[in-house]
């Protein structure tokens, strides 16, 4: 697992990327849809590693607090999620990439990247995973996670 640094710049304007609420969708609509309302949450960003340090096509898992994240390079781009699949809770980071899209390596449920949307089978498009935006800055990844207070707030409500 990749250690993150505990150096985090805290400004949170620079946003790339989606983030969202997984917890409490019910459909891929309602994944977009909370990615629409979540992008005005204030962020942390987390410097978490190197560019190089993940190939391209592959996710890595990092442990973030008491989140486990999976980062993935699709070559153009950096995407993370929560390293949870929803079906069974199989490690994402572990699965194969397709586009971008993950296929989970327990079941081959296929979760949306960039949505957080399962996207298959059919029955699981009811359940979502948390997306995290991304930015790169001097060859390092990193990842903006909402502050503390906004969860409190239920600004932002993490899984169980």
């Amino acid at each position: 697992m990749t250690s993150a640094n505990p150096d985090a710049d805290l400004s949170g304007a620079d946003m790339n990327g989606v983030d969202m609420n997984g917890a409490d969708l019910k459909a891929a609509d309602g994944c977009a849809a909370a990615a629409t309302s979540a992008a005005q949450i204030e962020r942390r960003w987390v410097r978490v590693t190197a560019c190089e340090s993940i190939p391209v096509r592959e996710g890595r898992p990092v442990r973030l607090g008491d989140r486990e994240i999976a980062i993935f390079n699709l070559g153009d781009r950096f995407l993370a999620t929560d390293n949870r699949c929803p079906h069974k809770g199989g490690p994402l980071s572990d699965g194969i990439v397709a586009g971008s899209a993950v296929v989970c390596p327990l079941h081959a449920w296929k979760v949306d990247l960039e949505t957080g949307a399962v996207t298959r089978p059919a029955a699981g498009r009811d359940a979502c995973v948390h997306v995290y935006p991304t930015r790169v800055d001097d060859g390092i990844v990193s990842v903006g996670l909402p502050l503390p207070e906004q969860l409190q707030d239920g600004a932002f409500n993490v899984r169980a």
